[in-house]
């Protein structure tokens, strides 16, 4: 009997160190660069879909539907053309600021660049509505609102720029509290601008709605520049700088990055512009839906399934600054990032089926029809996030490996077919059918990345960067 309780004594004992040790070494891991910015980065979109739903919450109470579609097809356009104006340089920022010389210098020749680009981007947007968005025309188009476009243009460069410098030196925490301050400062903009404008505000209700998202935009902006990155990269302060010979050698990435972005960003961020000038008025009893209610509607079900598609982005991205390290463990930092992504994306699409109409009533809850609409494209668009796994594992591997062409490539497929499907399953189906060209669109993508990129990521000591003279 003695033997026997001593014997199970020493397995318990085993037992337990096992457990012990395995959660010792678990906890080890979590503490890594690679899952505490991956954290971070998921926490990130988080907090930014929490606070976006908050502020068109409040904004419902003031505002109609009608005026946050037109605010929303706005905003999406201008985060378009900000990509345009970046070329591709915070992407590239990622894989070239830890092996420069002079981050400073890059950072700011980065921010001054793309900074000049979307000024003229901008203002001929707004100066040409009438040509290239004219849905919004009765909304934007007077003159006192070409400043606020312009500066609005700029804030929405700056941020990413910003946003991917602190990766670079994998202190992704400094992104999530940008997003925190954009989310908390936004959520009483609109009340604000209710109440100080008053009856002014029924001539302008979409500058309410516009000003508030984009001047916490612009607050968060100028923390992360004049507080946060000074905080990590010594000596930062931000000013305008051309360094051509710092900006040469990732020029021909970044702008291969930059193609690819700007393609594969058409095949969502101009889908509120194709639901306003396609979808027509749709009858629901005594209601009708406009084409902007729809637009926002899809927006709604486009930032809650885009939680899903956070994920993989977040531990992906994670990958990629740590595998722009020197001597970077890479295969083995890539099998973790997977297996999290697989972890957390798994359950999350089964979640997002089920609570899908619940999420969009307490939204829409004064519209119930709304949720309605919505509910068949987010359950459609949560879909979206298995293709978009698998092209973020590939294009990562593209990205480290420095190669642009299967980026734009796969990224034309991608809009490609995501526009001429959602035009026409829009037209047919209405927006269960732009949600299914999404997914489409996607998987499109997929088994041409796969053949460019299938290969696993080798384990290799990156080359260093030419020394600057």
């Amino acid at each position: 009997m003695d033997l026997t309780r001593n014997r199970m004594a020493r397995a318990v004992g085993k037992a337990r160190d096992v457990i012990v040790a395995n959660a010792a070494r678990g906890l080890d891991q979590v503490k890594t660069p690679l899952y505490r910015n991956a954290f971070y980065l998921m926490l990130a979109y988080a907090v930014g879909v929490a606070g976006g739903l908050l502020f068109w919450v409040v904004a419902y109470r003031f505002y109609s539907s009608n005026d946050t579609g037109f605010a929303i097809a706005m905003l999406n356009t201008l985060t378009f053309l900000a990509g345009v104006a970046t070329l591709g340089m915070p992407i590239a920022l990622i894989r070239f600021l830890p092996e420069s010389d002079n981050p400073t210098a890059l950072t700011n020749s980065v921010l001054t660049v793309s900074g000049g680009i979307v000024f003229v981007l901008s203002l001929v947007f707004i100066i040409g509505l009438p040509v290239w968005a004219p849905g919004l025309v009765v909304q934007f188009w007077r003159p006192e609102y070409v400043p606020i476009i312009v500066l609005t243009g700029i804030a929405y460069t700056f941020g990413p720029v910003l946003d991917q410098a602190a990766i670079a030196v994998r202190r992704a925490d400094l992104y999530f509290w940008r997003i925190v301050i954009f989310s908390v400062t936004k959520i009483p903009l609109p009340v604000v601008f209710a109440l100080l404008l008053g009856q002014a505000l029924i001539r302008i209700r979409v500058l309410g709605i516009y000003m508030s998202w984009s001047i916490a935009f612009g607050v968060s902006v100028l923390v992360a520049a004049f507080i946060f990155l000074p905080r990590v990269i010594p000596g930062y302060r931000p000013r305008p700088l051309y360094s051509r010979n710092r900006l040469r050698p990732m020029f021909g990435f970044s702008i291969g990055n930059w193609v690819a972005g700007v393609i594969g960003s058409g095949g969502s961020l101009l889908l509120p512009l194709l639901i306003i000038n396609t979808l027509r008025p749709i009858g629901t009893g005594a209601a009708v839906i406009t084409s902007s209610d729809s637009t926002a509607v899809y927006y709604a079900a486009t930032v809650v399934a885009g939680s899903l598609s956070a994920i993989p982005a977040a531990t992906m991205t994670s990958f990629y600054a740590e595998a722009s390290q020197r001597n970077a463990a890479r295969r083995r930092d890539e099998r973790r990032a997977i297996g999290l992504s697989l972890a957390l994306l798994i359950p999350g699409i089964l979640a997002l089926w089920f609570l899908a109409d619940t999420l969009l009533r307490i939204l829409f809850d004064l519209r119930p029809e709304l949720a309605d609409l919505g509910t068949p494209a987010l359950q459609i668009l949560g879909l979206a996030s298995i293709p978009v796994f698998l092209n973020t594992i590939f294009g990562t591997r593209v990205r480290i490996r420095k190669q642009v062409a299967p980026s734009i490539v796969s990224a034309a497929i991608l809009t490609a077919t995501t526009l001429i499907l959602g035009y026409l399953f829009l037209t047919w189906y209405g927006l269960p059918g732009l949600a299914w060209a999404v997914v489409l669109g996607n998987a499109a993508a997929t088994p041409y990345l796969f053949f460019a990129a299938g290969k696993p990521i080798e384990e290799e000591a990156i080359e260093p960067a030419p020394i600057v003279p």
